[in-house]
């Protein structure tokens, strides 16, 4: 049972947890151990859900529950077996076949034989990236993201990712329920990918229809502490908060001060400071570390799961951290930008480059980033979302450079976010292939609900897989990238590193940059009661 089906075992006790048996009575063969369905096998499975007769010799069969009652899957059933890669989940790490069926993960193991068969030696097998925090087609003040649902699931995909989480932000006197509808049809029959949907709550009188988008896969609302008319108070945060615990949910908060924010800026529009080098200076990392801290204080009060958006600072980490060893139910996240760049960034003197990197939260210092590193490292900060969102440098924010105030803010990352984190995380040593896949697609997924469906390797999970090939070079630039923007501020990065094959439900999506199925095929995803990491 330890060589051949430890795999297995493994994944099912990060299902069930605690120290139970292995449900599949494993019987070696030299021991006499017999087997009424697949005589041949080295070792047989007992009666468990989704999968149960283990390889020998000669070859595979699978035992799948149909209905009320089992029948047998021989192993020419397999729709897809990849061979031979090394498969790595957020729990361990190993050389094992897939076999796919009907869009799922059917089993993992060794020496199947499918339909079609892929070898896939040499690469890394992982779950496609879980991206939990994304803009498409957002409508501002003035202007939309330059991304929408069509060009932004692609690029996702060509970087690994299948599985976007967008956010819905209800017009006045729009109902929650009509938000979600007119959301869902901006995506529907233009999504590549499967996608979720986080509520924006911007208004206090919205928070009795909390309750009910249960029912339509709504499990995660997001609040905001700044932004003007996007802003609730605290008494409005702690009603949002106390009525997302009674569904058992998960609340979002992009945390900054705003009495400090408006202070801070005011001064530079006094002093005629309106470049977009001074962005920076108008959003100070106190004015984070300080709601970040307030909003811990004020969950932890009412008792729900939070979620920190784009932390991008050391104090805003280890007030994370801190909470997390105090035992409560929270999920700090960042983004590669405040990983990869900082603010130096701002200071190019061609201000429509400068303009490229306004964001909020801005860029920080090299010691924010430092700390946001080790952070990762020790399992405190427990997602990576690209935050996604998306504007052209011409027209878009050209048409603002005089006035960093009116500069869209939001910078493109979509498609790069799995592969950096390898280049940056695995490869230099400071993250696991496991914590990288656990960052990038389990821990999302299990935040928001949706885990093990999307984010695992586990037998019935969706086929949603990535090839990765650890060795594959790739040179940033925005002409080699899919995102619908005209530019990337990761230009002139080398990566070692990069997916050569993005599988959705088990059909080729992406192969070698290639484009492989003629529509796209992303359906709405509801989400369920969040895990939180650990």
């Amino acid at each position: 049972m330890r060589t051949r089906c430890g795999f297995l075992y493994a994944q099912w006790k990060s299902v069930v947890g605690g120290n139970q048996c292995c449900p599949w009575r494993c019987r070696n063969r030299s021991d006499g151990g017999t087997d009424p369905i697949s005589p041949h096998g080295e070792y047989s499975i007992g009666s468990y859900p989704g999968c149960i007769w283990f390889p020998g010799s000669t070859g595979w069969t699978i035992r799948h529950k149909h209905g009320s009652g089992f029948g047998v899957v021989m192993m020419n059933e397999f729709d897809l077996v990849i061979h031979g890669g090394l498969l790595v989940s957020d729990s361990g790490s190993q050389k094992a076949d897939l076999g796919i069926k009907d869009g799922k993960i059917a089993v993992v193991g060794l020496n199947l034989s499918g339909k079609e068969e892929l070898d896939a030696s040499g690469l890394l097998v992982i779950p496609g990236g879980v991206d939990p925090h994304v803009h498409l087609n957002m409508p501002t003040a003035t202007t939309r993201t330059s991304e929408d649902w069509f060009s932004g699931t692609l690029a996702a995909a060509h970087g690994g990712t299948t599985t976007v989480l967008d956010f819905v932000e209800p017009l006045p006197d729009q109902s929650l329920q009509e938000a979600l509808r007119d959301r869902q049809a901006e995506a529907d029959g233009r999504a590549w990918l499967d996608y979720g949907l986080h509520m924006t709550i911007a208004d206090a009188k919205l928070i009795p229809q909390i309750e009910s988008l249960v029912a339509e896969g709504v499990s995660s609302f997001k609040v905001y502490t700044t932004y003007g008319d996007m802003q609730l108070n605290d008494y409005e945060i702690v009603a949002v908060l106390e009525a997302v615990r009674a569904i058992h949910g998960i609340v979002m908060v992009h945390a900054e001060n705003d009495a400090v924010v408006r202070h801070a800026t005011q001064t530079l529009v006094n002093e005629g400071k309106l470049e977009p080098r001074w962005h920076p200076h108008s959003r100070p990392a106190l004015a984070e570390v300080e709601a970040v801290q307030r909003m811990i204080y004020l969950a932890r009060v009412s008792g729900t799961n939070l979620y920190l958006v784009h932390l991008s600072t050391g104090g805003a980490v280890k007030a994370a951290g801190k909470a997390l060893r105090d035992g409560q139910n929270l999920v700090a996240e960042t983004c590669p930008q405040y990983l990869l760049l900082n603010r130096e960034r701002y200071q190019d003197e061609n201000p429509e480059v400068a303009a490229g990197f306004v964001c909020s939260p801005p860029l920080r210092n090299p010691n924010d980033q430092q700390a946001i590193w080790h952070a990762l490292r020790q399992r405190t900060v427990l997602s990576i979302g690209s935050d996604h969102c998306a504007f052209t440098i011409d027209p878009q924010k050209k048409a603002a450079l005089s006035d960093f105030r009116t500069i869209p803010g939001g910078i493109p990352g979509i498609e790069l976010r799995y592969p950096m984190l390898y280049h940056f995380g695995v490869r230099s040593g400071m993250l696991s292939p496991e914590q990288w896949v656990a960052l990038c697609s389990t821990n999302p997924a299990k935040a928001f609900g949706i885990w093990p469906q999307k984010g695992s390797l586990l037998v019935g999970a969706d086929a949603d897989l990535v090839l990765f090939d650890p060795n594959k070079e790739f040179s940033v630039t925005a002409e080699h990238l899919h995102e619908k923007v005209d530019y990337t501020p990761y230009e002139g990065f080398a990566l070692r590193g990069f997916p050569v094959m993005t599988f959705i439900k088990g059909r080729k999506l992406i192969e070698n940059g290639e484009v492989l199925m003629d529509k796209p095929t992303g359906n709405y995803l509801k989400c369920g009661t969040p895990v939180i990491p650990a």
